[in-house]
């Protein structure tokens, strides 16, 4: 989708924010290729000379998947089985971990802030922990392991945190301005997991993350969050992304939550921007900024990342129409 914007592959992360009038970047750019995923999802040795050594301009600080990797019609990857599912599984984190505290990889981002910042804030991207375990073991390994098997979900899960929790301690040194934490919890129905399973399997581990970080932060998960929104805040984020309608109605995370977090995302994807006309974007933009951004706490922005089979002519309408729409005081009908 960046490419489809900008109608070409060597644009800067500064000339990506000025065409769509964001406040800041992070995530990855193509700079002279196809955009990619920003890293290899193996492990090994040519993940870790990838990631220590990016070609691409890349903010991704994401561990690897430890699990066997497919390939879907389009070339995006996919995992297909998790690795870690028993203790003698755990010599992978060897092979699949890179060293955390290599100082290339931060002296390369450290000159790609200096020199695309400009005027913009720009973010990391980080896991908390939690997606590369379920990842790692697989969502059916993982499910039983937690019953057949806590002390190896507890062991994969704080080696994943820790590493992560080594990371930001790095970032933390670099002139970023938010970080922004994706682990994804949950699907249409709800969590996969128990409130009470939540609380005991992952969200100590998340803390180890969390508790690091030093400036304000972004978390991000899929899916309907509500019985475990207040755990989840428990980890003292910043925002919450993407509020995913359908699933989440804005409404009440602005009431229940909106004074405790701010609220980011919520222009649909599985219609509007994808299917439905610039007329429809304008009316829903302008409907979340009237719900949503009184007293402040909301970001406009769709719900999830611009995927390539969005509607140009409707990202470009979301983009007019929270120009028109979110400028303070929010005086909408």
């Amino acid at each position: 989708m960046q490419i489809q914007i900008m109608g070409r592959d060597d644009f800067t992360p500064v000339e990506l924010c000025e065409t769509l009038g964001l406040d800041g970047f992070g995530y990855h750019y193509p700079t002279g290729g196809a955009a990619g995923t920003g890293q290899s999802m193996q492990g090994g040795d040519a993940f870790h000379e990838k990631y220590y050594h990016p070609t691409k301009v890349t903010f991704d600080f994401f561990p690897p998947w430890v699990a066997k990797m497919g390939t879907d019609a389009d070339g995006r990857n996919f995992v297909e089985k998790g690795l870690l599912v028993d203790e003698a599984s755990l010599k992978l984190f060897d092979q699949y971990l890179p060293d955390p505290d290599h100082p290339a990889r931060y002296e390369q981002i450290a000159d790609w802030i200096a020199r695309y910042k400009g005027k913009y804030a720009v973010f990391a991207r980080i896991r908390l922990g939690a997606a590369s375990t379920i990842n790692s073991m697989g969502l059916e390994q993982f499910s039983y392991a937690i019953f057949d098997n806590p002390k190896l979900v507890h062991e994969v899960h704080r080696r994943f945190s820790e590493w992560s929790a080594r990371v930001v301690e790095h970032l933390n040194e670099l002139d970023f301005d938010f970080f922004w934490a994706n682990d994804d919890l949950a699907d249409n129905r709800g969590p996969w997991f128990s409130p009470q399973m939540f609380r005991e399997f992952l969200l100590p581990h998340m803390k180890v993350v969390a508790q690091a970080i030093k400036k304000p932060w972004i978390f991000h998960s899929d899916g309907n969050l509500f019985p475990i929104m207040d755990d989840l805040l428990t980890l003292g984020m910043s925002a919450v992304h993407p509020i995913q309608p359908g699933l989440m109605d804005i409404g009440r995370m602005k009431r229940d939550y909106g004074h405790r977090v701010c609220l980011v995302g919520n222009i649909d994807l599985d219609y509007t921007l994808t299917l439905g006309t610039p007329e429809e974007v304008d009316a829903e933009v302008k409907e979340r900024i009237r719900v949503a951004a009184p007293g402040g706490g909301y970001i406009c922005s769709s719900a999830n990342s611009l995927p390539s089979y969005a509607k140009l002519e409707n990202v470009l309408a979301m983009r007019d129409a929270i120009k028109k729409y979110g400028r303070y005081p929010i005086e909408l009908d």
